[in-house]
């Protein structure tokens, strides 16, 4: 009862009133989390299938079902959201790459690695690499979300690069890490223009193959 009136006299309200509008600040947070991550999932999605230039504010706000006034709330520009898509690619990454340490050796964490690529083949052949059509798209551009979005391959070849060197690979190991990123992207970029999601069972196949041969 004494905290509930020094509330009380703090504020000069009732409890029950402080309540209802602690509650109601509480909603309008989670209203605002919720419409913020809808938008970023529209965006994630839209610009997958059609491209970052082609999806418009117009685009995402009805594919989120928000009204496109709100979205400015939440993103100022384009570049906002693209920066957005850019910082939830690399927590998406950088939580895979956590799955994949989990893996007994290098040789396991590297095969792991490339059977993600396996498991996203039919994606692949639909649509191609998300991360990089997305990066291609934006460096023909240029600008500071393109710049910002080299980290995501940055990240990932670091990684791969880390498990070749814990291989013993020594001062080789760059390049055999930029050998198995490039093709891991290669055949994404083939599948996707072939439409051929065999293309990237085969090639993973042979690359774990490689990788347990080092």
């Amino acid at each position: 009862m004494a905290g509930q009136k020094k509330a009380a006299d703090l504020t000069g309200l009732p409890v029950p009133i402080i309540s209802k509008l602690v509650d109601g600040l509480m909603h309008m947070a989670r209203t605002n989390i919720d419409k913020r991550s809808r938008l970023l999932s529209a965006a994630v999605e839209l610009t997958y299938q059609n491209g970052f230039e082609a999806t418009s504010l117009a685009d995402i706000a009805r594919e989120a079902k928000v009204p496109l006034g709100n979205v400015y709330y939440y993103f100022k520009t384009k570049d906002e959201i693209g920066e957005a898509i850019v910082e939830l690619r690399l927590a998406k990454l950088s939580a895979q790459r956590q799955r994949w340490n989990e893996a007994g050796s290098p040789k396991d964490r590297l095969c792991a690695c490339v059977q993600g690529v396996f498991e996203n083949k039919d994606c692949l052949a639909q649509l191609g690499c998300s991360v990089g059509t997305f990066c291609s798209e934006l460096h023909k551009a240029g600008g500071s979300v393109a710049t910002r979005a080299t980290e995501i391959f940055a990240q990932h070849l670091a990684w791969i690069e880390s498990q070749f060197r814990a291989l013993g690979k020594g001062k080789d190991s760059n390049g055999l890490a930029v050998h198995l990123l490039s093709a891991m992207q290669g055949v994404s970029v083939l599948a996707h223009t072939f439409h051929d999601s065999g293309l990237v069972a085969t090639e993973t196949k042979r690359l774990k193959s490689w990788i347990q041969s080092l």
